[in-house]
């Protein structure tokens, strides 16, 4: 029986000492009730009236939209804001011993609200009242602003279809100047680690910039530099038209007195003409190039050449019996 005691003695004893799980719902209101109480969300956090260090990433999802028509630019993705207010740091000590992590609504505490200075629609500030902000005992503050953010982008088509483009999205914080806060890029480039490949469009490199403007208040520039994926244009677009146009030169060859070449030319236009009607183009960014699609195109360049090649057959045997 002591053989079998002493152990379960020992087990409970490490348990009580290591404190594993120790804290509970009350220490967590409590804890918000503490923190939260004289807490002025108007007021940023600032230690000694030093500016307040933002560190920010940003984490692409997928390139929702880029018209070339409309000017505009679709990203979807999630900024990442971490700065320290010391005003929300606490002892777990006094919470059951392992309490260090805690979650607050965004409109319970100071939060950076970004505005886009090139907005593709009206101006407004990101982010929502009911989001949540993960809150560290040592008052270092997490926030992660998931959204579609759109911007303008005015499009080069110099050499289109193998032309590509660089679009930014800039931001700044409204109010504040490089005295109150300092914006930092904690990446240099956009996480594409979560991406999702655009069909039509490949991202090349992509950048995140802070800089200082004139008039002393700092602006976020998102920079995505991306090219235009050409298997589609080449394959179901220029290589068909570029056929089509040589058949064209065929006309040449028909006998004058046959009195077909008008009628034939006519029917080559007409041909091009509803090629370029019927051609599938995939206006949306979730639309996926594959080799079924470049099938398909080309299924439809053979059928337009058959049918050019039976007028043309048709033709130069009615022209061969005229000239008997």
């Amino acid at each position: 029986m002591v053989l079998i005691i002493t152990p379960l003695v020992l087990l409970l004893v490490s348990v009580d000492y290591l404190g594993v799980a120790s804290y509970n719902v009350t220490h967590q209101t409590q804890l918000h009730t503490d923190v939260l109480t004289g807490y002025d969300r108007r007021v940023r956090p600032s230690d000694g009236g030093t500016p307040t260090l933002i560190g920010i990433t940003f984490n692409a999802v997928s390139l929702k939209e880029f018209s070339e028509s409309e000017g505009k630019i679709a990203l979807v993705g999630a900024f990442r804001f971490v700065w320290r207010d010391t005003r929300l740091a606490w002892n777990p000590a006094s919470y059951g011993g392992d309490l260090e992590r805690t979650v607050l609504y965004v409109k319970d505490i100071w939060v950076p609200k970004l505005v886009n200075m090139n907005p593709y629609g009206s101006v407004k500030m990101l982010g929502m009242s009911e989001m949540l902000c993960e809150i560290s005992y040592d008052g270092y503050i997490s926030f992660v602003l998931p959204d579609m953010f759109e911007s303008t982008c005015d499009a080069d088509v110099t050499n289109y279809p193998f032309d590509s483009q660089t679009c930014s999205l800039i931001y700044y914080i409204p109010g504040y100047y490089t005295d109150d806060i300092n914006l930092d890029a904690s990446d240099p480039t956009i996480d594409m680690v979560l991406y999702e490949e655009n069909g039509l469009w490949k991202i090349i490199n992509t950048s995140v910039t802070v800089a200082t403007q004139v008039t002393d208040f700092q602006i976020l520039k998102l920079t995505v530099n991306m090219e235009r994926r050409t298997t589609y244009y080449i394959a179901g677009l220029l290589l068909p038209i570029l056929l089509m146009n040589s058949i064209q030169l065929l006309v040449f060859i028909i006998p004058v007195e046959s009195g077909e070449r008008i009628g034939y030319s006519i029917t080559v236009l007409l041909a091009i003409a509803v090629f370029l009607t019927i051609i599938q183009d995939p206006v949306t960014s979730s639309y996926r190039v594959t080799w079924q699609d470049v099938g398909e195109a080309f299924d439809r360049m053979c059928l337009l050449l058959f049918i050019l090649s039976l007028i043309l057959n048709n033709a130069i045997y009615f022209a061969a019996i005229s000239l008997k």
